[in-house]
């Protein structure tokens, strides 16, 4: 078995050294044309695909750009009513300690 091993390397070596001949060059190159003319089908296939998946992340982008705008807007609403809450509080905040500054100060200056 060995033996018969290595006559088949030796066989292949030789056959890798000599030159090809018309026909083996001839159906090589029919076999190469053959073999781009089966691709085609494949690379239009690959084609679209690719297409198909530019608009599918074309479409992605554009809903998740809509969301964070909708999510920024809300944000900033929530925001803004925030601080009209807080405006109103302080205000009466600062009305109470108005106050109660002025009834310490009659407090203070009254009866002596």
């Amino acid at each position: 078995m060995a033996a018969g091993l290595v006559a088949f390397g030796v066989g292949l070596l030789a056959s890798s050294m000599l030159p090809a001949s018309r026909t083996e060059q001839q159906k090589a190159t029919e076999l190469m044309q053959r073999g781009g003319e089966a691709l085609e089908p494949v690379k239009q296939a690959a084609a679209e695909s690719a297409q198909h998946l530019k608009e599918g992340a074309r479409e992605v982008t554009q809903s998740a750009a809509a969301e964070v705008k909708d999510t920024a807007a809300q944000a900033a609403r929530t925001t803004q009513d925030e601080a009209r809450d807080r405006t109103g509080e302080v205000t009466e905040q600062a009305r109470d300690s108005g106050q109660r500054l002025k009834d310490e100060a009659r407090r203070r200056s009254g009866p002596s």
